[in-house]
Order: structure tokens, then sequence, then C-alpha cells
């Protein structure tokens, strides 16, 4: 059963812009858990902590 009186409305879509240059490998970098992240730079360092 779906009560719609307990959901939440729709978030609004943040425009970004172009992905800056990793200041290290002046790679483009990626938008990652609300940040910009270079994947390359700091690999298995992203996510969320898992204990």
């Amino acid at each position: 059963m779906i009560d719609e009186d307990n959901e939440l409305p729709e978030l609004p879509v943040i425009d970004k812009g172009p992905p800056p240059d990793c200041p290290m490998c002046g790679d483009p970098m990626a938008f990652i858990d609300g940040d910009w992240c270079c994947v390359d730079c700091n690999g298995e360092l992203l996510g969320p902590e898992t204990g």
C-alpha cells in the first residue's frame, strides 16, 4: 500500500557545468557523492565508508 501523504517531493536537477580538470593528472573529473573527484587519482578510496 502506498501512502501518498508520506512521499518525498522530487529533487531539483542541479546544473553542475563542465567538469574541472584534475590538478594532479589533468584529466576531467567526475561528479561523485556530491563533489568533483578524479577516479584515476583516487581509485579505491571512492565511495561511502563500509566499516
